[in-house]
């Protein structure tokens, strides 16, 4: 047996009937598809890009919250719309999103609706413009994810891994015009349920019967999955220097994988160095001086591969602020302000670590 890529017209029917009825069944509870209207659409997919369902919900629910539309998130400061984005990784999704929702206010008044114009936004591609204009205007569009990608592949029984326009093609070719919405979700829901990476649910598929994998008996076996990248070990000091109840933020001293414009001073530290000796370093390029510096519990943390274990420092100052520093670089953040001004949660936790700090964030 070979891949078989065309599909009579009687085959494809009754694929799309098997696939359409199990997920109008089965199709799992999802805050956005209670009202998928473009803007909830749109947010829930731009989350979900590198991000599991799970991790996903209780964001997505704080988010919409905060920003029930695109006006409020175009009228609100990328800081904020930063800290509500907090934990989920990958920055530059928020950044894109908050940067998308002030040129459709300007140019548009309103999502719009043509496909070109959603793909020329900032941070959408074709699948996430095809998602949004088949979820929200039931438009027939396709798309293409890593989990559709997975069920074509065991469906044609694609051993070797093909051109990514095999996959469009085919969901093209599939799509039933009146019902693109349900259709592509049904192929997202089946890839993320039944269809999964290592030992897909056969038995449960309501297109086993279609699959030339589970025929040849090589479901398992494709597609081959790639190796994932290394994951990085690192250690890093932390500094919360406080002056008269405020903390220094700075823009300048800050490891390139922590996100957020501003953190505390912090840097990676060589397996050589001992944290307090760099915390006592780090303190000193910035001050231009010695202080004593209190050391809190270490702290794990992951920002998508690297694998963190950072060392806070407390240091409490009654001195000038800075030494020979652009003061561009460096602010005094009131106890009021940080959950403005830090969008890493990991710079949330080292704070954490100082009761006295965290306790008269939450308060004021």
């Amino acid at each position: 047996m070979g891949i078989q890529l065309s599909w009579d017209a009687k085959k494809t029917q009754k694929f799309q009937r098997s696939l359409l009825r199990w997920y109008d069944k089965n199709r799992r509870v999802l805050p956005w598809r209670d009202n998928p209207t473009p803007y909830r659409v749109w947010i829930s997919e731009i989350m979900l890009q590198q991000t599991q369902v799970k991790t996903v919900i209780p964001y997505y629910h704080r988010f919409i919250e905060r920003f029930p539309d695109i006006g409020s998130l175009a009228d609100a400061r990328e800081r904020e719309v930063l800290a509500f984005w907090s934990g989920l990784g990958y920055y530059g999704r928020a950044r894109n999103l908050h940067k998308a929702a002030r040129l459709i206010i300007e140019k548009h008044g309103e999502f719009p609706k043509e496909h070109k114009d959603i793909l020329a936004l900032p941070g959408i591609g074709r699948y996430t413009a095809g998602a949004i204009g088949s979820i929200a205007f039931n438009q027939a569009h396709p798309v293409v994810d890593g989990n559709i990608q997975r069920v074509i592949t065991r469906l044609l029984g694609i051993v070797k891994r093909p051109a990514a326009a095999l996959f469009w093609d085919r969901m093209s070719a599939w799509m039933p015009e009146e019902k693109s919405s349900s259709f592509n979700q049904a192929m997202m829901e089946l890839g993320a349920t039944v269809c999964i990476p290592f030992q897909p649910r056969c038995a449960q598929c309501p297109i086993e019967s279609f699959c030339e994998a589970h025929t040849l008996g090589i479901q398992n076996k494709i597609p081959v999955v790639r190796a994932k990248p290394a994951i990085k070990h690192i250690r890093a000091v932390i500094l919360v220097l406080e002056r008269r109840g405020r903390i220094l933020l700075t823009s300048l001293y800050k490891p390139h994988f922590i996100p957020g414009k501003w953190g505390f001073p912090s840097q990676q530290v060589l397996k050589s160095v001992s944290a307090e000796e760099a915390a006592f370093r780090l303190s000193r390029k910035i001050l231009g001086r010695t202080i004593s510096l209190a050391p809190a519990p270490k702290i794990s943390h992951s920002i998508t591969r690297y694998r963190i274990m950072a060392y806070g420092f407390l240091g409490k100052l009654d001195g000038p602020d800075l030494q020979k520093q652009a003061t561009s670089d460096f602010r005094w953040v009131h106890s009021r302000q940080y959950g403005r001004f830090l969008t890493s949660s990991l710079f949330r936790k080292v704070l954490q670590q100082f009761p006295q700090l965290s306790s008269r964030s939450r308060s004021e």
